[in-house]
């Protein structure tokens, strides 16, 4: 097993060996360097908390989606936001609802970020309903990455708040992506918002509305559902 803890006359290790020895552990996975691994998680230091957390569940430890669900609710936003991906790599359908909670309740936008990527990733349930919801975030690059989510696990739906973002979002790059994703709704609602956008004063949105028009295809709107609470039309 290797050595941890502190030097002989008592000085304890910086950071930087620590974390060296977290890659270390990781790279020999006996019994006794995992449970070395897993006393890390308690570490006050973040960084070596986040370290081990990466390490055991990319060793894919039997533990590994419940030790990523957990670090969900570390004190720290940069650990969050780990484990955030980290539950989005398990490719596990059945773990949407903890991660949408988190992007619902996390006050911080990196966290909810990429509770929306994994979100897109694995899908589930409740991917699509927290995804609409999150086009409403406060943040614009959640917003951003909620409607490439939402065009995954949803397209054609939430075309009611995608006209929002396409009419009024303060950031192009919102409205250049909600552009693209209206080209799925078939909606008439969709169609004329898409129409109004090729007046934007950003030529980047003006052309991703002619290209969405162009791949436009009207049809029946799609059906509500729980967290669109406006509904598609």
């Amino acid at each position: 097993m290797l050595a941890s803890g502190v030097f002989f006359f008592g000085c304890e290790k910086p950071t930087s060996e620590k974390i060296a020895e977290i890659y270390q552990l990781q790279m020999d996975p006996t019994p006794e360097n995992l449970a070395t691994l897993h006393e890390f998680l308690d570490a006050k230091d973040r960084d070596l908390r986040v370290t081990a957390l990466s390490a055991i569940v990319t060793l894919g430890v039997d533990d590994a989606a419940e030790l990523a669900v957990a670090a969900l609710n570390d004190e720290d936003a940069f650990v969050r936001a780990t484990a955030a991906k980290l539950v989005g790599d398990q490719d596990d359908p059945a773990l949407s609802g903890f991660l949408a909670r988190v992007l619902r309740e996390d006050p911080d936008a990196l966290v909810r970020k990429r509770a929306c990527q994994a979100l897109a990733r694995i899908g589930g349930d409740e991917a699509a309903p927290a995804l609409i919801t999150a086009l409403r975030d406060p943040d614009s690059l959640v917003r951003l990455e909620a409607i490439k989510g939402a065009r995954r696990v949803a397209p054609g739906q939430g075309s009611a708040r995608l006209a929002e973002l396409l009419a009024d979002d303060p950031m192009w790059e919102v409205r250049v992506r909600a552009a693209s994703a209206l080209s799925l709704c078939g909606d008439p609602a969709a169609g004329e918002a898409l129409q109004v956008a090729l007046s934007d004063p950003i030529e980047f949105v003006r052309a991703a509305a002619a290209k969405a028009l162009a791949d436009f295809r009207p049809e029946p709107s799609p059906k509500r559902i729980a967290g669109d609470p406006e509904g598609t039309n």
